[in-house]
């Protein structure tokens, strides 16, 4: 008790315990090394997809997709990441082999599932991801979904622009049908009312006026017989 130590003696006890303190640290580094070497290497392959608006004005043509592309990535994503789009991409680029030989398709599946990335990058634009083994089936597997998803968002966007389509022009012929009923309308009125129309005053003030001139022509012709 009281015993004061300087730096110098802190150096020599540090000193003299090195292997104590660095021992420990080698070890951990050997078996470190001795683990990742039996690991196998994972490769992530990744692309990031714009979503182009539509280049004709609001103002000439409204968008008739105008949902979030937060809302749109969703519903798309759970269409894409169902099993009827996976196994057919398992099957193709003959993934996980041993794991289809002891498991059910639908464990492998969700396996795979779990590996695709998919989030919104920014507001028009989203990554797509996927995790394996091998680089090139990694990049090819995240090239097919990419064209999946292309290929959904072009569907959906067409199914829309045709419901779209289809109610204008039912709007359209509701239209017609109501201009043809009020032309008839108008048509009836006009010929019921022939010569009381607001449009045909002046008309009928010419015509009168060219009558008060026959008039006083004709009674100035009596008065000179």
């Amino acid at each position: 008790p009281g015993q004061k130590y300087t730096p110098e003696d802190i150096g020599r006890i540090v000193w003299r315990g090195k292997f104590l303190l660095v021992g420990p640290l080698l070890l951990a580094a050997v078996a470190t090394a001795g683990v990742l070497r039996y690991l196998p290497d994972i490769y992530r392959s990744e692309t990031t997809i714009l979503v182009v608006p539509q280049r004709v004005p609001d103002s000439y043509v409204q968008s008739t997709v105008s949902a979030r592309i937060q809302d749109r990535l969703q519903s798309i994503s759970q269409q894409l990441l169902s099993r009827s789009r996976l196994e057919p991409i398992i099957l193709e680029f003959d993934l996980y082999k041993a794991r289809r030989a002891a498991q059910p398709m639908e464990d492998v599946v969700n396996g795979m599932r779990a590996l695709i990335d998919v989030r919104t990058v920014r507001g028009d634009a989203f990554a797509l991801g996927f995790t394996s083994e091998d680089p090139e089936t990694a990049r090819k597997v995240t090239e097919r979904l990419a064209s999946l998803f292309i290929d959904e968002n072009l569907r959906d966007r067409e199914v829309l622009a045709d419901a779209t389509n289809q109610f204008l022009e039912s709007q359209l012929e509701d239209a017609r049908r109501r201009l043809i009923e009020n032309e008839k309308r108008l048509e009836g009125f006009r010929l019921r009312y022939s010569g009381e129309l607001p449009t045909q005053v002046q008309n009928n003030l010419q015509a009168m006026q060219n009558l008060q001139l026959r008039a006083q022509g004709l009674t100035e012709s009596l008065a000179r017989d």
